[in-house]
């Protein structure tokens, strides 16, 4: 505002100032119109950030069951399973949901009725589905991980993917395959085990909190933005003069100059030389490897 001659308020959240106020619409502006042009090509590396997040699944359970009824009985133990979870076991249909947990008699209810009659039958319960962070714009692709294994997720799978899994007739693996709906990682087959898993994501969080929490508004005068403050400034002040009519192609052209530099550099670049061909760094190979004793 100082650029325009215009008084510096002390506040700006809550100011009923009409400029103050159209200026807290610009900057909001701003910051979703960078936010979208960095989110086309994960441009702005400070937006992206690393979710994990731990399975929740037990197993060695055993207990018993009536063809027909929904109840099993005589369970080994009750610990840990809850309302929600997804239950295993060759004597139940596939998915079937805990629907309640009797913790005194020691039996599990659930949503569909055992498939036989069994005694000692060995059983497994998990969550299927875990919350994503509220700020998630999209997942960076290829970048899901069971980290307690050193496997690659495979995923996201498609909606006719994920029904083949769910109703039909497939086989398990041994690397979990996920899907993201309903604003949820749903995955397959449903844990018995505490995985730790990981995803890269970018953020819709173009602005924070004093405390460092993303927000996609500004809420508070202590706010700051998660990219450049030239950005905001030289956006804001284009902004300005295209709305009060007067001419802003110089400001326009400063502005998108400033913005594809950063977005240009953000992140750094590898090396692509001309002359030779660009392969990534060889961490060992045969420039680095003793002929023997490798290893001792």
């Amino acid at each position: 505002m100082g650029d325009f001659g215009l008084p510096s308020p002390s506040t700006v959240i809550g100011n009923t100032d009409k400029t103050v106020r159209q200026m807290l619409i610009h900057a909001t502006r701003i910051g979703e119109e960078l936010a979208a042009k960095g989110s086309l090509n994960d441009g702005w590396p400070v937006m992206r950030k690393e979710y994990t997040f731990n399975l929740v699944g037990y197993g060695g359970f055993t207990g018993n069951t009536t063809e027909g009824s929904n109840v099993i009985t005589g369970m080994s133990s009750v610990d840990n399973i809850t309302v929600g979870m997804i239950g295993s076991s060759t004597a139940i249909p596939y998915g079937a949901t805990v629907t309640a947990v009797d913790t005194v008699g020691l039996t599990v209810t659930i949503d569909q009725n055992a498939t036989s009659t069994d005694n000692g039958v060995n059983f497994a319960f998990g969550n299927e589905s875990y919350p994503i962070p509220a700020d998630v714009d999209h997942f960076i692709q290829q970048t899901g991980w069971d980290r307690s294994f050193r496997w690659q997720l495979v995923g996201p799978l498609s909606p006719q993917e994920w029904q083949v899994l769910k109703s039909g007739i497939s086989p398990t693996g041994p690397r979990l395959r996920y899907r993201i709906m309903g604003g949820r990682i749903f995955v397959n087959p449903v844990p018995a085990s505490l995985d730790s898993l990981v995803m890269e994501y970018y953020s819709t969080g173009w602005c924070q909190s004093s405390q460092g929490i993303a927000q996609t508004a500004w809420a508070a005068d202590t706010d700051t933005p998660v990219l450049q403050d030239r950005l905001f400034i030289l956006g804001m002040i284009a902004r300005w003069l295209n709305r009060k009519g007067f001419d802003s192609s110089v400001a326009q052209d400063e502005y998108d100059k400033a913005v594809d530099a950063a977005i240009g550099r953000a992140g750094g670049s590898r090396v692509l030389p001309l002359n030779a061909r660009a392969e990534p760094p060889i961490l060992l190979g045969s420039a680095n490897v003793p002929d023997t004793g490798f290893g001792s």
